[in-house]
């Protein structure tokens, strides 16, 4: 006998394609199932006994089916196709059977949900394809449950030929709830005005830390042309070690390139 679970059920469709929306056939893309308003994942079964499912799911032919707890009747959903189209679908119920997607688009932006882990690289499940354009300005991390003196890195997995795992966020505080103002920041100093705090990683950026001193006023360039090659692809992030409280969301802006 099934346990008592509500089914999800969801096709992704492209209103482009004809006069209606026609189903997209996908087989790579993710989806990641979270609770709604926050970063913490679901947890989700493939079948009405309760068998335990991984999340994020992989689409097959377009559709994604779980189920979750008779309690849970909304759910946020983090999707990235084959293609790199990224859609983040709020309180989605259960008799919401479509998730559009407009594969004409080019400027995409990928919401992550981050999870402490002590000092270990997690491999997120979101793999960018090749001719993903990223920017340092186009990046973004917000801290929903704090977690004091800990930082994170976000990158690209290292264990992959070209991966950085901290080269789009380095040592970014996480003890402050809300935004994290990621850019170079200038600091009045007694001697020279100089830039400091700085947590863009080399793939986006090349950084000279500064100091309170004329000769070390320091500065940053933007590297507004990194393009993934389908090769370094799957997105990690690293909590520092102690960490134990920390959740949030990075927002991964970039354009979808030929």
């Amino acid at each position: 006998m099934g346990l008592a679970l509500n089914e999800y059920h969801f096709q992704l469709v492209d209103p482009n394609l004809a006069d209606t929306a026609v189903s997209i056939d996908d087989d790579t893309g993710v989806c990641n199932v979270l609770t709604a308003d926050s970063p913490a994942e679901v947890t989700i079964y493939s079948d009405k006994q309760g068998t335990t499912a991984s999340n994020p799911l992989t689409f097959t032919n377009g559709a994604i089916r779980f189920f979750t707890a008779n309690t849970v009747t909304t759910v946020d959903l983090s999707i990235l196709t084959a293609t790199g189209v990224a859609v983040f679908a709020e309180d989605v119920t259960p008799s919401m059977h479509r998730i559009v997607i407009d594969t004409r688009k080019r400027e995409q932006t990928l919401v992550i949900p981050l999870l402490f882990n002590n000092n270990v690289e997690t491999d997120t499940g979101f793999d960018l394809p090749a001719g993903c354009l990223l920017s340092p300005y186009d990046l973004g991390l917000r801290v929903t449950a704090v977690d004091s003196t800990e930082t994170i890195d976000v990158g690209i997995l290292a264990s992959e030929s070209g991966g950085d795992a901290n080269g789009f966020i380095t040592a970014a505080s996480i003890a402050t709830g809300g935004m994290v103002n990621l850019i170079p920041q200038i600091t009045g100093g007694t001697n020279i005005d100089y830039g400091s705090t700085n947590y863009v990683g080399a793939l986006l950026a090349t950084v000279i830390a500064g100091a309170d001193a004329v000769a070390t006023v320091g500065g940053w360039t933007p590297i507004c042309s990194y393009r993934t090659d389908g090769v370094a692809k799957s997105i990690s992030y690293t909590c520092s070690a102690g960490s134990d409280t920390f959740y949030g969301y990075l927002y991964l802006g970039y354009t979808r390139m030929p």
